[in-house]
């Protein structure tokens, strides 16, 4: 997602059927809150030492895209409040969860909060997808047990440096669309082929983003090297083609229940 963390963080490849799937993980505690309407510009979402998760200012279609790792254009039968009302989440998780863990644990809060009940539907849309490219491959399978995290960070002339660790390229290509400032607004779909998990990492021009001169943020235009090419120099490539994708639809919602 374009202004929370934790949207890149959590993102991730996924499949409904229904809400009759084995139990998932759960917040030991979460509260809700409706969101303050004088702060219109939501703060971005944090996860804090301990397992402490804060999430200010998400709309419950924010926390389907984050939790299911999709697009807007691949929520059907949204309502209305869904897209508009914003809450404040604060909730506990074990310190040694996994971003795979919290995943699930924002669908059961989803499912137990605002009673959403789903299914998948297929549709044929425009996506890209993650091959192989023709250049030697710079990945390097990952330690065993090792932890998984991406960051980004500066880099020489001007560039960033995005670093990931333990990660699968299935979660690598979901956490694509949306990562910001690198311009893929379209699902990315995994076909390298590759199994496992891997420590890769890239550089790469601000795209939408440039750094301010106090070390912020602002719009703007660069002329770093795209995604793509990025990719293309680990030895990946996007591609885009038309293909057929599930599609989450909504069979019921209701407004978010309190504390517990």
């Amino acid at each position: 997602m374009r202004r929370f963390l934790l949207a890149v963080i959590l993102s991730g490849s996924w499949t409904v059927s229904g809400q009759s799937s084995p139990p998932r993980p759960e917040f030991e505690v979460a509260e809700i809150k409706p969101a303050d309407p004088s702060n219109p510009l939501p703060r971005k979402g944090r996860l804090l030492p301990g397992g402490r998760v804060e999430m200010p200012g998400m709309t419950m279609q924010d926390l389907i895209m984050m939790s299911y790792g999709v697009k807007e254009n691949m929520i059907s039968g949204l309502p209305k409040w869904g897209e508009k009302e914003r809450y404040d989440i604060v909730a506990k998780a074990p310190p040694t969860q996994s971003n795979s863990e919290l995943r699930l644990m924002f669908r059961s809060l989803l499912a137990d909060r605002f009673k959403l009940a789903i299914h998948n539907e297929e549709k044929v849309m425009p996506a890209y997808v993650l091959t192989l490219g023709k250049k030697p491959l710079k990945v390097q399978e990952a330690s065993s047990g090792a932890r998984q995290t991406c960051n980004w960070s500066s880099a020489e002339g001007g560039l960033r440096r995005r670093e990931c660790h333990s990660i699968t390229m299935a979660e690598f290509a979901a956490t694509l669309p949306g990562l910001g400032g690198v311009g893929i607004d379209l699902p990315v779909v995994d076909e390298t082929g590759l199994k496992g998990a891997y420590d890769l990492q890239f550089e790469m021009g601000y795209g939408e983003l440039r750094t301010s001169g106090g070390g912020g943020l602002k719009p703007g235009v660069d002329s770093g090297p795209t995604i793509f090419e990025a990719l293309d120099r680990i030895g990946l490539k996007l591609e885009s083609r038309k293909m057929s994708l599930p599609m989450i639809v909504i069979d019921h919602a209701e407004p978010p229940s309190g504390s517990n």
